[in-house]
Parts: C-alpha cells; structure tokens; sequence
C-alpha cells in the first residue's frame, strides 16, 4: 500500500478560503453553533486574526485536498522573556486522520520555533478531546497549567457585592440555593 504524502505550506491568500472552511467543520464538530460560527467566518475576523504578525498558519494537503491546518502565536501572553510558540489550533479532517497530516503540520510548527528562536513549543488542549491529550502527550507535551475560561456576564455577576446591583429574581434563586444547601448538609 503506498502512503500519500502530506504536503504542508504556509497559508496564502489562495489558501484562506480552505482554512476558512476547515476551520468551520472544527467549530461546529467540536459543538459550536453553525449560525455564530458562520456569522464569525463572514464578518472576515478570522482572516483578521490570520494577518497578525505574530500569528502564522500552516494548510496540509493530501493528494492536493486540504485536509488539516494549523494555527500559531508567538508569545501568546507576551509576559515571557523567552521566544515560545503555540499552537493555538491544529484540525485534520476526521477521514485524514492516522496519515501522518498532524505529525506533519507539528513538523512545520518545529521550524518556525526554531526560526524564531524559541526552546518551547506550547499547545493549547481542549479539555474535553481526550484524543488530542493522547496525541500530544505521546509527542512529549506535558500539562504545565490549566487555562480556566468564564463568560464576561457571568463573571460580572459573581463578582457584584451581595445585595447590590441584583435583581429579585437573582437574590431569590441565590437564597433557595443557600437553603437548599442548608437541607442537604442537614441529611
């Protein structure tokens, strides 16, 4: 059986209409709502994103399809004196999948760490894909933090003062809660 072979290259401007569309099937596969996730990739804020200085694209092809992408920041919270890349994204096509795509994609990030001079290649996991904890835990990655993430809103209400700024219906459900669990420390 002869194995295709896996193309990688920076994304161009030719490339961005393919990006846009594996990027797409990785949100909504991944639970994202079709609707906001169009209404993302339309309003251009992806390839906004994509032009940053410090953000670099890779596409991978297999057999000229477009299969897999991957997405980097250098110094994503800028506060370390030492150069790190993150790889921020990387998506394979689920059909693409066990050909050697994300291997060759991580390859392309190894180059430009090395070009930008970086010792450490960082990479942000979903919590929930136990298969690309796997992935980057056989290729040496090891769990440094946890990156925790809250809604703007809803952090905004757990920080108000008790007793201000609530509405009635929220000091109600914050008092059946407290009684609520008053009763189960009881039984």
């Amino acid at each position: 059986m002869v194995r295709s072979v896996v193309e990688v290259t920076p994304v161009g401007q030719q490339d961005v209409g393919d990006l846009v569309a594996m990027w797409f099937a990785s949100r909504v596969g991944s639970g994202a709502n079709p609707e906001v996730t169009a209404r993302f990739a339309s309003e251009g804020r992806l390839e906004l994103a994509l032009a940053r200085p410090d953000v670099h694209a890779h596409v991978a092809r297999l057999d000229g399809r477009p299969v897999g992408y991957v997405v980097t920041s250098e110094n994503p919270f800028g506060l370390s004196p030492e150069p790190e890349v993150a790889v921020e994204q990387l998506y394979v096509d689920p059909e693409a999948r066990r050909h050697g795509v994300a291997r060759s994609l991580l390859c392309a990030v190894v180059g430009l760490a090395e070009r930008a001079g970086s010792d450490v290649i960082v990479s942000n996991v979903p919590t929930q894909s136990r298969e690309a904890h796997r992935f980057f835990a056989r290729l040496g990655f090891s769990s440094v933090m946890v990156r925790r993430v809250v809604g703007t809103t809803q952090l905004r209400r757990r920080l108000a003062p008790q007793g201000s700024g609530h509405s009635a219906v929220d000091q109600l459900i914050r008092r059946r809660r407290s009684l609520r669990s008053i009763a189960s420390r009881a039984s």
